[in-house]
């Protein structure tokens, strides 16, 4: 048996419309090595119109590790969507995350992203190409010659079959 356990909550509300709904989701409890973690998520979705919806997610976590100081992260996430036909759209995310205390190990620093992506529909087949961009207030990023820098950007494209 799993010695650590850990308690999942969601509580879920949605107009009576269904154009707005929010989710907020808690999970909680001690990992493999002894630290104390709480996090609350909260998800929203609005639908403006049939064009047009509106996103947001927020996450906070705190973790105290046995005898230590305790230390949160937190972010913040908005989402703009348009889909001008039922075979094209577009999604543009703007995005806040502050991890200072280090609580993730890897990061220590806030970051703000932007990431614009389309969605092209053909049969059951979704193409995604998505543009991001990332800036850190301290240098977390690694370019190509080694040297650290504040910001980096992506681009990928994603195929999705659904049938």
């Amino acid at each position: 048996s799993f010695a650590k356990k850990f308690i999942l909550a969601q509580l879920h509300a949605a107009s009576s419309s269904g154009n707005v709904s929010a989710y907020l989701n808690y999970v909680g409890g001690k990992d493999l090595l002894d630290v104390t973690n709480n996090q609350f998520d909260l998800v929203v979705t609005g639908k403006l119109s049939d064009k047009f919806g509106l996103g947001y997610n927020g996450t906070v976590k705190t973790a105290k590790p046995s005898g230590g100081s305790s230390g949160t992260f937190w972010g913040s996430a908005l989402y703009l969507n348009f889909d001008p036909t039922s075979t094209f759209g577009l999604t543009l995310r703007g995005e806040y995350f502050d991890d200072k205390d280090n609580i993730t190990g890897y990061i220590g620093t806030s970051v703000y992203e932007a990431t614009l992506s389309a969605n092209v529909k053909v049969g059951g087949l979704t193409i995604i190409p998505e543009f991001r961009l990332d800036s850190a207030k301290d240098p977390l990023f690694i370019k190509n010659s080694g040297s650290p820098s504040k910001s980096t950007g992506t681009a990928l494209l994603a195929l999705v079959y659904s049938f």
